[in-house]
């Protein structure tokens, strides 16, 4: 009688049953990819970082009112690179110039790398300020960060704000004052802003009012922050959206006046929007 071979029939069968689980999908419909070395195989999960861009981000815990924490935005994952800005002791709004084409000295150039779920970075600004930050990427609109400053400026060397914290989304709903505008608010894509909703309206703060106008996503997070030195006490009454200066990017232009009274002396502001998407006002094409 011929001598079956165990060996040969065993290795075959587990080749089959290999070749059966990739050829259903069982594998591939998984959302993490497997990373296989020598001998052990890892989960790692595929992470979509569209979700951390464009967003501010602030401590978790703050409930709004004055901001003595630090604040970044993240402007570009790719290739394994990360690159943004940060600030301390404020908001880290977008660049947006009125005075000058100058990004402020406090703000400072946010860099480092990533791997996966995990950003190493560096921070430095012009005023003193530098650091390393590490950032993990979890789920649902949050961000967990440790935080180390290797040298502060003369302004802030009395702040304290080495440690770990949780970060999430900045929104309008951070500003408690702040009453939108729903007759000068609108969708709109805007270039490569893509698809999200200018909001204007305006700041009560008692007695002073105070024009104010953002750009947001579908859930109310900031993503800008249109920082015209608007007059107190004017309405914003009039806002358009367009291409002004004929350059294939879409302008804002606000128009500021009182509300109650349309027959008194209206300010018109139009700011330009750079390839960037930042915007600057349109006064500075003429200094």
């Amino acid at each position: 009688m011929k001598k079956i071979n165990v060996t040969a029939i065993l290795s075959i069968i587990f080749v089959t049953f290999i070749i059966s689980l990739v050829g259903c999908g069982s594998i591939n419909d998984e959302p993490d990819r497997l990373v296989s070395t020598s001998s052990t195989i890892y989960n790692v999960k595929a992470i979509d970082y569209n979700q951390y861009l464009k967003k501010i981000w602030v401590v978790k815990e703050w409930n709004g009112g004055a901001y003595d924490y630090f604040s970044f935005f993240i402007s570009k994952i790719e290739n394994g690179v990360i690159e943004g800005k940060l600030t301390t002791g404020s908001i880290a709004y977008p660049d947006f110039f009125y005075y000058s084409s100058e990004t402020p000295k406090y703000i400072a150039d946010l860099s480092g790398s990533v791997n996966n779920d995990l950003a190493e970075c560096q921070f430095s600004d012009k005023v003193g300020n530098k650091g390393d930050i590490t950032l993990v990427f979890n789920e649902k609109d949050e961000i967990e960060a440790k935080m180390k400053y290797t040298d502060k400026g003369e302004a802030y060397k009395d702040l304290s704000l080495d440690g770990n914290y949780l970060f999430r989304p900045y929104n309008l709903a951070d500003i408690k004052d702040f009453i939108p505008s729903k007759e000068h608010s609108c969708a709109v894509n805007l270039n490569s802003w893509g698809s999200v909703n200018f909001v204007s309206g305006e700041v009560n703060h008692g007695d002073k009012v105070y024009s104010a106008a953002y750009l947001t996503n579908e859930h109310d997070d900031i993503l800008y922050k249109f920082q015209a030195p608007f007059q107190t006490g004017l309405n914003i009454i009039e806002t358009s959206i367009k291409d002004i200066n004929n350059d294939g990017l879409k302008d804002v232009m606000i128009t500021t006046g009182f509300m109650d009274d349309p027959t008194t002396e209206r300010i018109e502001w139009i700011f330009y929007q750079m390839s960037n998407g930042l915007f600057y006002d349109s006064e500075l094409d003429t200094n």
